[in-house]
């Protein structure tokens, strides 16, 4: 696989509501869960997805950590672009987008491709 193939286009992604799953978060810090305390299970949980993220990637830039999940799913690619920061010892979430590549496609876009 060439270095061109290795890298995806990013095209635009879709944007998508955090508010209430920070309000699930504020919840199970109150009840003492321990995964508010995991970046990487509180991306799991956010994405709801049964399929196994096949790569996770952290970046931090100032006070909060940009993740990049990718999904394969034979059909289609998925990738979330995840923006978390700390507060009151868990991780919040400020911001997530989400895109889709179909089968065939070189960049991801805001529209999940047809079953």
């Amino acid at each position: 696989m060439s270095q061109a193939q290795a890298q995806p286009l990013i095209g635009r992604l879709a944007s998508t509501p955090v508010q209430h799953f920070n309000e699930q978060i504020q919840r199970a810090g109150n009840a003492h869960q321990s995964w508010v305390n995991d970046y990487r299970e509180v991306a799991l949980r956010f994405i709801a997805n049964p399929a196994l993220p096949s790569r996770i990637q952290a970046r931090q830039v100032d006070n909060e950590l940009i993740l990049s999940v990718a999904l394969d799913d034979p059909h289609s690619d998925q990738l979330y672009i995840l923006t978390l920061f700390r507060h009151n010892d868990m991780w919040q979430m400020r911001h997530a987008e989400m895109g889709w590549r179909c089968q065939g496609d070189r960049a991801f876009t805001p529209v999940p491709c047809p079953r």
